[in-house]
This record gives structure tokens, sequence and C-alpha cells, in this order.
């Protein structure tokens, strides 16, 4: 008996380019961590980004002051739902006049900056295992 092949639907997805750093209060840590900012921030972009889905609602960017250093930015392209991306456009960006950044990066910036603290906080306990790794706590 012969099985029937599955096959599963791929949704579509649109590339978006983004640029995310961290923040200035990370600044500090980043440089005294032992390793090169700018791969911690790459790091934490893969991280954060990995099973990363676009929500349905607009989160406007965070007002924290992300640091001046342009060195330490990472750079990819993002595959984005398109579906959920055209919702996003319709609610949000009627005249299609916001970047595409503009309009996820409130919900992809945040996570990057947990993923930065989370690998510092790693980072630093490889260091002095006095210090619990963050999920160890």
């Amino acid at each position: 008996m012969a099985s029937l092949a599955r096959t599963r639907r791929i949704p579509a997805t649109r590339k978006i380019d983004i640029r995310v750093n961290a923040l200035e209060r990370q600044e500090e840590a980043l440089i005294d961590c032992g390793v090169d900012p700018a791969h911690v921030i790459r790091a934490a972009l893969r991280r954060a980004v990995k099973n990363w889905q676009l929500g349905p609602d607009f989160v406007p960017p965070s007002e924290e002051q992300r640091t001046r250093i342009t060195e330490w930015r990472a750079r990819t392209s993002l595959a984005v739902d398109t579906a959920a991306l055209t919702a996003l456009l319709r609610a949000n960006d009627p005249l299609d006049v916001l970047s595409k950044w503009t309009l996820i990066r409130g919900q992809v910036e945040p996570r990057v900056w947990a993923e930065i603290d989370a690998l510092l906080a790693e980072l630093a306990a490889e260091d002095d295992p006095e210090i619990p790794a963050a999920e160890d706590e």
C-alpha cells in the first residue's frame, strides 16, 4: 500500500531588512564582557528571531536610548508572513508610507535587547561561577 505524501503548505513570506543595536544601558557590560560586542548583538538577534512570528498588533518602537556605537549594529533580512504583514499594513499604514521595519520594530527590538541581557548574564556566569546564568533564575 503506497502512502500518500503529505504536502505541508508553507506560508508566503516577505523579506524585511532590519537593523538592531544594543541599548545605551548595555554598553558598559558589552565592552567588559570579553566578547566582541557586535558578535553578542548578532547572536542575540539570531536567538530573538529564531521562533518569532509577527503579531497582529502594531507596537510602536521603544523610546529607550540605543547606543550610538554604529559599528555594533546587526543587519539582516527577516522573513515575515505576508498575510500578517498585509493585515498590519492595512490597519496601521494604509498609504504604505512607513518602512516595513518601522511596522515590526516594536515587536523585534525588545526581544533582541532581552537576549543581549541574557547573553551578558551567561558570559558573566562563565567568568564568575557565583553569578547565576539567566536561565537559572
